[in-house]
């Protein structure tokens, strides 16, 4: 039992950096883990030409697991440092973030539904890329070959559904761990929602 978090840095043009990679041992249906991740949020970044410190501007969490009232409730407590709660959805077509949220669920918490087959292409294509600049991912020296495997653990299958292609991301092979993915998408998304709430 675990949480898993990828902590992305942004520059001009999504170049982008991964500062970050852990898990966060717990249960989650208890208020332990809660409170580790919450430490592992207020953590700040030592940048050459910043000062002071890079904090966390934005964070989404996934509701779509097993322990969704548990995740509500962290956002719905954390929505003024935007701790938002998040839910991906494949599919042609959905925007990677909404104009607005739904307050459909229990709690009453907003909501952000993400597009995340857009952002699977463009991660895809980004990893393609072999020179620093616009779009290129770095990382570091910590990453192991398992992080990897899980960043590149999915792959677009298309399939006809009377006569009209369909694309869809899937495991490349069954069971395949894929959290280095989701948690990069959700990064990228997160970076969506501040560049709509005016980020430059």
């Amino acid at each position: 039992l675990r949480l898993e978090l990828q902590v992305v840095g942004w520059g001009r043009d999504e170049e982008s950096w991964v500062v970050d990679y852990r898990v966060i041992w717990g249960d989650p249906s208890g208020p332990r883990v809660w409170a580790d991740l919450d430490l592992a949020l207020q953590a700040t970044y030592v940048h050459a030409k910043a000062v002071p410190d890079l904090p966390i501007r934005a964070v989404c969490v996934d509701t779509g697991g097993h322990h969704t009232k548990a995740a509500y409730e962290f956002c719905r407590t954390r929505l003024a440092r935007r701790v938002w709660a998040i839910k991906g959805r494949g599919g042609p077509g959905i925007p990677v973030w909404p104009r607005r949220p739904t307050r459909t669920n229990k709690g009453q918490t907003p909501l952000f539904i993400i597009g995340v087959d857009a952002v699977k292409d463009a991660v895809y294509a980004r990893l393609k890329l072999t020179e620093p600049g616009p779009g290129f991912v770095h990382f570091s020296r910590d990453q192991d070959a398992e992080y990897f495997r899980q960043l590149t653990a999915e792959r677009v299958v298309t399939r006809f559904e009377k006569g009209r292609p369909i694309r869809s991301w899937q495991p490349k092979r069954d069971g395949e761990r894929n959290e280095a993915l989701d948690t990069f998408v959700y990064a990228t998304a997160a970076l969506q929602g501040l560049i709509s709430m005016g980020l430059r």
